[in-house]
């Protein structure tokens, strides 16, 4: 597919003019292929740009529109009759009156559009960072001298959930979580903290890998794997993170196969989510991850969305395979068979509250 032709594709998928098998095997490529999801992703921010624009150019002309009905032609002076001086200022005054009230009404209803578009969004569907500034006991966790990557001393600004995927300190959250961070730490759940990095973001995906910054970090084999398979309505998941200051259980099932806005790379799931939740394992009940959270419905209690793990399999294959130990991931899970008391027990070891600093 040329460069030409699969524009031309993007424009009939976002116009809606597909059929439904077009559609459908459109909607599998972008799965199959991050670099076409992200052209997709972003020839809808230009053409919300241009038709911004197309309503620019509409109020120029209505305003190139007043301006020629202000304008008096000149009759000859013989047929031109003598308007007073008060009726022509009057006349002025009227037309630059119309021309301002046009212009504000314009201005206004651009604006409302706008901002009703912008308030139906944000009432849909919001992030579920956490705001840190009033969790103080973190902050006696972390002046401790528990190791040489002490944190600062305050709270930190805001966090989230990372969980691990190698043994040698890779992590993974949501980009909305570490975004415009000056530094990042982990803590895990014995309150022992360390400084990471963010090494590989995605935006169209909201999510970002994480390194420790310490070469030596070491974790126990992981307990589970990244299942690639689609999973089922109705299917029973769970999970942990941290919208507290201390590790958190929530149990649900899948809703949907797709995501908010019918988003195909992600799964609806009736499950409790808070703020702190961001960037927490979702897994089934062989304790293999199935997804990783990433928001939640506001305007609905118990909805909630999770990137699809078929997805993050596809970033993480994007990584230096000299830094990244994929085999980590690909152990067969430890989890299966283990009731849910002893899954949540190995978990908890490889989950960590991430704490942004600005």
């Amino acid at each position: 597919m040329n460069d030409i032709h699969l524009i031309q594709e993007i424009e009939r998928y976002l116009d809606g003019e597909m059929s439904a098998p077009e559609k459908e095997a459109f909607e599998s490529l972008r799965r199959s292929d991050s670099a076409i999801d992200r052209q997709v992703t972003e020839h809808r921010l230009l053409l919300q740009q241009l038709r911004a624009n197309g309503m620019r150019k509409d109020l120029l002309r209505r305003m190139d529109s007043i301006h020629a009905k202000a304008e008096i032609p000149v009759a000859p002076p013989a047929l031109a009759p003598v308007v007073p001086l008060r009726s022509r200022r009057r006349t002025w005054l009227n037309l630059a009156a119309a021309a301002s009230i046009a212009l504000i009404t314009s201005l206004a209803t651009m604006a409302i559009m706008q901002n009703n578009a912008k308030r139906s969004y944000t009432s849909k569907y919001e992030d579920v960072r956490r705001v840190l500034n009033n969790i103080q006991r973190s902050q006696n966790a972390l002046i401790r001298d528990i190791s040489k990557n002490n944190p600062p001393l305050n709270p930190g600004t805001y966090g989230g959930t990372c969980f691990a995927i190698s043994r040698n300190g890779f992590m993974v959250t949501n980009y909305h979580v570490i975004a415009g961070a000056d530094s990042i730490y982990i803590q895990n759940n014995k309150g022992e903290a360390f400084k990471a990095v963010s090494i590989f973001e995605d935006v169209s995906s909201d999510l970002a890998v994480l390194r420790v910054a310490d070469s030596n970090f070491r974790t126990p084999a992981l307990p589970y794997s990244l299942k690639l398979q689609p999973s089922r309505l109705g299917q029973e998941v769970f999970s942990m993170g941290f919208p507290r200051d201390e590790i958190v259980y929530g149990m649900g099932y899948i809703s949907a196969q797709t995501g908010f806005n019918g988003d195909t790379l992600a799964y609806q799931v009736s499950i409790p989510v808070n703020p702190g939740n961001s960037g927490a394992p979702l897994l089934d009940n062989s304790g293999e991850v199935i997804g990783i959270i990433t928001g939640k419905q506001s305007s609905s209690d118990g909805i909630a969305f999770a990137v699809k793990s078929g997805h993050l399999k596809r970033l993480l294959d994007e990584l230096p395979k000299e830094k990244f130990n994929r085999r980590d991931l690909k152990q067969k899970s430890q989890l299966g068979g283990l009731n849910r008391v002893d899954q949540a027990k190995k978990l908890e070891e490889f989950v960590y509250m991430v704490k942004v600093y600005n």
